[in-house]
């Protein structure tokens, strides 16, 4: 071999094993909803193509130019679990200008940490923990996203609109997320515990929305008794409909949300999402509650400016945080579980025996038993709600229990979305 050859060969193989890149397509200008066309190849309509194709949708998701005070919200839309979208919501929230640059980000938040995910979403799949700073640094270049707790610090930039600002809604905020990604993200079709305001910053998102009745029809992942989300099995980018037969009869709606505007996503509505451009969110997550109390709503001002950093929320995130808490379940679904098993067993008394079966029925699939293992972790947990130590806790003890008491629990049922850190450089580790 010729000493030039070799030196074109060693240069080819270094180009090929360094760190090259490539920009990721940052396009907002996709056509939504699908044409769907009638099929002429024998084949049903929409097979082996992204979701969306097999049926034509029923309509636009309902749409507000201005943002419903709460108690509008609730008897018009939460109640009853009607999405809706609510156009340029939050134009008036520091983050919408401020961060519409990484430079931005970058320099007052670059340091925080966040969870990152891969951009077609796999659930199971364990998040990534980095600095926000690393993450900007290689997000137009990999397939990352963000989806994780919205940072303390970044709550002040960001608002709650007015339909949230009084009553029940105010009073069970759960927690707040960021989304951030390069564009050309995909979820699952999924639903979630709780109900959600997904408000975008910039970028570009595309919903498709499906009515809880339809769940028999959709492939479902089996989940646990007291789980309050699932997912569809479905390939979202690659609908089989010999094996989804059912898919061509589940009638949707769709959204398409531009920066500023915010989507209504109730508990247990199934959504799809695919976002394009360099897309920003924050959502703000809130308890699924069977009545709405807006006792205290004639006395508040809902039309002043309140940035999420002036409400309480149940989870949160600050620099140092060893956890990242997020996607634990509502503490009050524990709450209510509990009080619920003590009203089909009729008795006022929680015992370690009857947590038992809770917990059995909560954490282990079906036709497994517990554990030796399983047994000590039962135990600890029981022991942190029987914190007098009698060896049962009262219905009414149940009922007044602190949160910070039931968080506790959560955490023990329920794994971290996210790694753990054992310091706090700027390390990570994967799950």
């Amino acid at each position: 071999m010729s000493a030039f050859r070799a030196a074109i060969l060693l240069a080819v193989f270094s180009l090929s094993a360094s760190d090259i890149h490539f920009p990721k397509d940052m396009r907002t200008d996709v056509q939504f909803p699908p044409i769907v066309k009638r099929s002429d190849s024998g084949l049903p309509d929409g097979h082996l193509r992204p979701l969306g194709y097999q049926r034509k949708p029923e309509g636009r998701v309902k749409e507000y130019p201005k943002l419903l005070a709460p108690r509008e919200f609730w008897e018009q839309h939460v109640q009853h679990r009607v999405p809706l979208v609510y156009r340029q919501a939050i134009v008036k929230a520091p983050a919408f200008t401020k961060w519409q640059t990484d430079e931005y980000i970058r320099e007052k938040y670059g340091d925080l940490d966040v969870l990152i995910e891969k951009k077609v979403e796999a659930r199971g799949s364990s998040p990534q923990r980095m600095s926000l700073n690393e993450f900007l640094d290689n997000y137009e270049y990999e397939d990352w996203y963000v989806v994780s707790l919205l940072p303390d610090p970044m709550r002040a930039e960001m608002m709650v609109p007015r339909s949230l600002l009084c009553g029940t809604f105010r009073q069970h905020i759960l927690e707040s997320n960021l989304w951030l990604s390069a564009g050309g993200t995909s979820s699952v079709l999924h639903y979630d515990a709780d109900h959600n305001l997904h408000c975008l910053v910039s970028g570009r998102k595309d919903f498709i929305m499906i009515h809880p009745k339809y769940a028999e029809q959709l492939d479902l992942q089996e989940k646990k008794k007291f789980s309050g989300s699932g997912y569809s099995t479905m390939n979202m980018d690659m609908i089989n409909v010999f094996t989804n037969r059912d898919i061509a009869k589940v009638p949707w709606t769709w959204a398409t949300l531009r920066p500023g505007d915010c989507i209504f996503i109730p508990s247990g509505y199934f959504h799809q999402v695919r976002s394009y451009g360099r897309s920003m969110a924050a959502t703000i997550m809130w308890s699924p509650l069977p009545e709405f109390d807006d006792s205290d709503c004639a006395t508040t001002d809902i039309d002043k400016h309140t940035a999420l950093s002036e409400v309480n929320l149940m989870w949160t995130y600050k620099k140092g945080d060893k956890v990242i808490d997020m996607g634990y379940m509502n503490v009050e679904v524990v709450r209510q579980g509990i009080l619920q098993i003590l009203t089909e067993r009729n008795t006022t008394r929680l015992t370690a025996e009857l947590f038992s079966q809770m917990f059995e029925a909560t954490v282990l699939d079906e036709g497994e038993e517990l554990s030796e293992q399983d047994r000590e972790d039962m135990l600890e947990v029981f022991g942190i709600l029987d914190q007098k130590k009698k060896g049962y806790v009262t219905l009414e003890e149940i009922k007044d229990m602190d949160v910070a008491v039931l968080k506790n629990v959560a955490r023990h049922l329920d794994n971290p979305h996210g790694p753990v850190v054992e310091d706090h450089d700027h390390t990570h580790d994967e799950l």
